[in-house]
């Protein structure tokens, strides 16, 4: 008896398991791809990580009164600067301009020590767009509802 393996076979198994794998579910607040999600875990807080060279989410909508918590999840440091970004390369995600509002600007320590995380609490309604300074491809934004 011989077994024999087609490319046929392979693939429809891969697509199979990536299927199936869908179907499993996410109870986190936080996508994996980034994106946008409304609903978190705890609806007073949220938390946003910066990974990847990436804010995970990217886009957030929250009422008015949250707390959202930036946590570094890298061994790298970031910035949370709020203010608007502009001319973001569709391909590559990087900005072209930034221009700072001074609602806060704060540098997070690499994961595990110190000042790996910031809190601000939204008690306005209002589009509130952040970047990281230091890396041009780190840009998201915080929408606040009534």
């Amino acid at each position: 008896m011989t077994t024999r393996i087609t490319l046929t076979g392979v693939a429809g198994l891969s697509a199979l398991v990536l299927l199936l794998s869908g179907c499993a579910g996410n109870s986190s607040q936080m996508p994996p791809s980034g994106g946008t999600t409304t609903e978190p875990a705890d609806p007073s807080s949220y938390d946003v990580e910066a990974i990847s060279i990436m804010f995970m989410p990217e886009t957030i909508t929250v009422p008015a009164g949250t707390t959202v918590r930036w946590v570094n999840g890298e061994a790298i440091t970031h910035t949370i600067t709020s203010g608007a970004f502009t001319d973001v390369n569709p391909s590559t995600g990087i900005r072209g301009s930034e221009t700072p509002d001074g609602l806060f600007d704060v540098t997070l320590a690499p994961k595990g020590q110190d000042g790996d995380s910031f809190e601000h609490t939204y008690e306005t309604p209002g589009t509130y767009p952040y970047y990281c300074d230091i890396h041009l491809s780190m840009n998201a934004v915080v929408i606040v509802t009534e």
